[in-house]
């Protein structure tokens, strides 16, 4: 994943000299290749092939619009809990993480479902532990001073964006839930749990279809990793045995 993560970020490198684009972008291009493969493994651990389709989806999908590396990594981050991969009960770490992610999501209407999601999971999932208040206040401020920071454009929705919208419904349906798991969480707690990570993909296709509606076009753009994670968990579906 490491290696096709580069070989993005050289070949947009070299797109950049020949043509408007900027030769920093490469570094963006290359780690939002990374987002891709990282929520490919988190729609179907199973089947680790599914992270590396995900890639030149990905770059596909950049070289149109580039999305937002720190707007990916933060749906990522939404993508795991909901999965419930990472098993383990609320750290000091993770009340930082959702301080900023909180942030993030708070300064664009594009990710506020993200910091619902993540309050949600905070508010209702088993794994959460004795941090849950606090872990709920860090993403509760980290959200208002992003909501309070922030200065959005306005943004029109166009028919296009209604049509992405509804094209990511439409990929996520086809994805829906895996018919088995086998994956362990993180910390090796326990297996993941079918309904958790069929979850999870509707999470994804949820933001996805959020991002069209409240930022338009560009919005969606925003978060297209999630987009090519999705079409490959739902190729994986319906092309790979026991998906």
């Amino acid at each position: 994943m490491f290696g096709g993560a580069l070989a993005a970020g050289s070949i947009y490198a070299l797109l950049s000299l020949v043509t408007y684009r900027t030769l920093s972008d490469s570094v963006v291009a290359g780690v939002v290749v990374f987002l891709a493969w990282a929520v490919g493994r988190e729609l179907d651990p199973d089947r680790p092939q599914v992270g590396l389709w995900a890639m030149p989806v990905a770059f596909a999908a950049l070289i149109y619009d580039l999305p937002s590396a720190l707007a990916s990594a933060a749906a990522l981050v939404a993508i795991r809990v909901v999965a419930g991969t990472t098993g383990g009960p609320v750290s000091w770490v993770d009340v930082v993480a959702l301080a900023f992610v909180g942030f993030l999501a708070g300064s664009d209407p594009v990710l506020w479902i993200i910091g619902l999601t993540l309050a949600i999971w905070l508010l209702t999932a088993p794994e959460v532990g004795g941090l849950q208040i606090v872990g709920l206040s860090a993403l509760g401020i980290g959200s208002g001073i992003g909501v309070w920071l922030a200065d959005p454009a306005a943004v029109e929705i166009t028919p296009d964006a209604y049509l992405l919208a509804a094209f990511a419904g439409g990929v996520m349906m086809l994805a829906m839930t895996p018919k088995s798991m086998a994956s362990f969480t993180d910390t090796r707690s326990g297996p993941l749990s079918v309904y958790r990570v069929g979850l999870a993909r509707k999470t994804a296709g949820t933001f996805l279809m959020w991002a069209a509606v409240m930022g338009g076009v560009a919005g969606f753009w925003t978060l297209s990793p999630l987009l090519a994670a999705l079409i490959a968990t739902a190729f994986a579906k319906w092309f790979t045995a026991g998906a």
